[in-house]
């Protein structure tokens, strides 16, 4: 973590605590009372359009508003981090194994990445301190309000990056802001073989089957021909099979797709779209599988 990082400021950990603490008693209590009112999520949309599918028309986790506002977007870090007692990024991490993998394979030239389903953007970063600084960076999500705070981590991050690079004596001006585009993960605006990797972090568990197969075709389409796609999300049945028998009861937490997920043999998906299955990384609760191109 840089030096400078607003997360070592005291404010902002009573701030977020204090966000936290209000999120939480309002998740609890939702999720206490299991109403079907408090599963749903109010979006607004233009009747002639499919931009939200009706998977996504949920309030996932019993969080406010679901994937829909500003203050979901502002307290989700802190609330993940909580829930997992400290290592949910610890577990998003697991992605750079295979991602640096890739990147020594290529002689660390510059890479297009696509990162699928970006949430906060807090991956992002990572991802984007291990890669040339000249490298392209594009970030999809569904949440207009977390493409947001996407954005505000980003130019946190470049801030950050700037400064101690200028400090090294490097050239700065190739690094650019990541391009965020608000698309569903099944119908990317993608060119076919657009990009060198493709990521796509916690967002398999929160799809019906058969839009998980449509996603993990997509993600093939725009990587490239020997290209990498990296796909991080919950451990399922068989990763650690002391939790087999209680892995199901996530699905408590307003999460309607995930005992279908912790069956659902997911690298079958992407070999169907002409992929193939390198590694397989298990950390605590999650998993990162990585195919590759043929």
């Amino acid at each position: 973590m840089y030096q400078w990082n607003k997360q070592s400021s005291p404010f902002f950990a009573l701030q977020q605590t204090g966000m936290f603490v209000k999120e939480a008693v309002g998740t609890l209590t939702r999720r206490n009372r299991a109403s079907q009112e408090d599963k749903k999520v109010w979006i607004s949309y233009d009747t002639t359009s499919d931009l939200y599918p009706e998977y996504y028309r949920n309030a996932f986790h019993y969080q406010t508003d679901g994937w829909m506002s500003t203050d979901s977007a502002n307290v989700y870090d802190t609330s993940t981090e909580t829930l997992f007692l400290g290592r949910q990024d610890a577990m998003q991490r697991t992605v750079l194994v295979p991602l640096l993998e890739y990147v020594e394979k290529e002689g660390g030239r510059p890479l297009k990445v696509l990162e699928v389903a970006c949430g906060t953007g807090r991956f992002a970063t990572f991802a984007r301190d291990n890669l040339s600084l000249d490298s392209e960076y594009t970030a999809v999500d569904l949440s207009p309000f977390y493409l947001e705070k996407a954005r505000e981590y980003d130019s946190e991050w470049r801030s950050l990056r700037k400064r101690v690079e200028k400090e090294k004596g490097n050239d700065i001006d190739s690094l650019k802001p990541a391009r965020m585009v608000q698309a569903q993960a099944e119908k990317l605006p993608f060119d076919n073989e657009e990009f060198d990797v493709v990521i796509c972090v916690y967002l398999f568990h929160e799809l019906p089957r058969d839009i998980r197969a449509k996603v993990a075709s997509e993600m093939a389409r725009v990587t490239k021909s020997g290209g990498r796609a990296i796909l991080c999300d919950s451990t399922q049945l068989g990763d650690r099979p002391v939790f087999d028998e209680i892995i199901g009861n996530f699905e408590n937490m307003n999460e309607p797709y995930y005992r279908d997920y912790i069956q659902d043999f997911l690298p079958l998906h992407f070999e169907k779209a002409g992929m193939k299955c390198l590694s397989k990384i298990v950390c605590s609760a999650s998993k990162t599988l990585s195919f590759e191109k043929n």
